[in-house]
């Protein structure tokens, strides 16, 4: 591994986790204070008197005092309104803290590379979070954000494929999501693409069901796989979350372990964001593997074109880029300007979905010479837009300035 270290962080809405990755390349999950602790609250408070920061278990306890502020929730930290420079102050608290256990936790070696993954990313969070990291010293390509989906990936393919030869199951069940993820794994003859979706089970019951009434908790969470293991064959299933450790999963336990392997831990997304880490930052063993999940693009997007006289596509975005990365830009020479085709192509549900930008209010002129740029961006997870201008022909034809703009949603 060199000098330097590489650190996986779960960033997580009530606790974050970390791990770092070993000599033999597995991901070590950092303990604090006492062996079995690896819990870190995702806390900061303020002491106006003392003008004071503190972070984790140690802003627990000063939140107590006189004229100190709490602030809670982190990974939400950009709902709270707290201004740009309260916010930015407050990430870096936490950020640097962090770095102080795992370097501590490390015997002093030196933290070289953050890999941070959290449930929702968004680019004003990337942002933030690089922000922080290079207030305190770092270059921006030595961070990474991914999201829990992504590391759920990185965790499960590193795993025994008899775990993901079928689909595998991530059910997570805490104060404040429950959740499913299911990872699908489809073999390429070149490539290979991992498929994640995320079902909100929330309001099918809360944390507080499990201490009102386990036994319908355990009904419904059975029921609810029961119904998934009929429609599909599942070879792993993982449960996270406090929720998972009451006492009295027996009928969700009966349901799940015939004849599949099953798993129960609250480290499987910071190991996986160690293993992502180290695809990043060290050693590419999953260059073969496409990933699909949130954060990233779930569909490819075409132009037909024609090229020596045969139709052609051009891809504008694939699959499995980020999102908030996706953007290109071509030109093309229009044989008659009325109207561009395009394609949205659905790898995994195996559908291709056709859409065309009408071009008729552009100039009329000859065959071939009127010439088009083609911007393509992401605008959220499942909307992008298309910008098609004219930019005329060279000096025969002017551009006229125009553009047509259309926003497309994917289902």
């Amino acid at each position: 591994m060199g000098k330097g270290i590489i650190l996986g962080i779960d960033f997580s809405i009530d606790f974050t986790q970390m791990a770092v990755l070993d000599d033999e390349i597995n991901p070590r999950s950092i303990s604090i204070g006492t062996e079995d602790n690896f819990l870190i609250p995702s806390v900061v408070c303020y002491n106006s008197e003392l003008n004071e920061w503190s972070a984790g278990d140690e802003a627990v306890n000063k939140s107590r005092l006189n004229n100190s502020t709490e602030y809670r929730k982190l990974p939400e930290i950009l709902k709270q309104n707290y201004g740009e420079d309260l916010t930015k102050q407050i990430i870096t608290t936490y950020m640097s803290y962090l770095l102080k256990v795992a370097v501590n936790y490390s015997n002093g070696k030196l933290i070289k590379n953050v890999l941070v993954t959290l449930n929702e990313v968004t680019p004003e969070m990337i942002e933030l979070i690089t922000t922080a990291f290079t207030n305190l010293g770092y270059n921006a390509n030595d961070i990474k954000i991914i999201s829990h989906s992504e590391s759920f990936v990185y965790y499960v393919l590193n795993q025994g494929k008899d775990i993901w030869i079928n689909q595998v199951y991530f059910l997570n069940f805490d104060r404040n999501d429950f959740s499913c993820r299911k990872l699908n794994v489809i073999k390429g003859k070149q490539v290979h693409v991992a498929d994640v979706t995320v079902e909100d089970l929330n309001d099918r019951m809360t944390y507080d069901s499990v201490k009102n009434n386990m036994d319908m908790a355990d009904e419904i969470v059975a029921d609810y796989m029961e119904d998934q293991l009929k429609k599909n064959v599942v070879s792993g299933v993982f449960l996270s979350g406090e929720g998972f450790y009451a006492e009295g999963w027996a009928k969700t336990l009966q349901t799940i372990c015939r004849n599949r392997r099953v798993f129960k831990g609250n480290n499987l997304i910071v190991k996986g964001a160690a293993y992502g880490a180290k695809e990043f930052f060290y050693m590419k063993t999953l260059k073969d593997y496409i990933i699909s999940c949130k954060g990233r693009t779930r569909v490819r997007v075409t132009m037909s074109v024609k090229h020596k006289e045969r139709d052609s596509m051009v891809t504008l975005s694939d699959i499995g880029d980020y999102w908030y990365q996706a953007k290109s830009k071509t030109e093309c020479i229009m044989e008659e300007p009325t109207e561009a085709v395009f394609e949205i192509h659905n790898i995994m549900k195996h559908t291709t979905e056709e859409f065309r930008i009408d071009l008729t209010e552009f100039p009329k002129r000859p065959p071939k010479t009127t010439r088009i740029s083609v911007d393509f961006k992401y605008l959220t997870e499942n909307k992008f837009q298309i910008t098609i201008t004219d930019l005329g022909f060279g000096e025969f034809f002017k551009s006229s300035g125009m553009s047509v703009t259309k926003e497309i949603e994917i289902g």
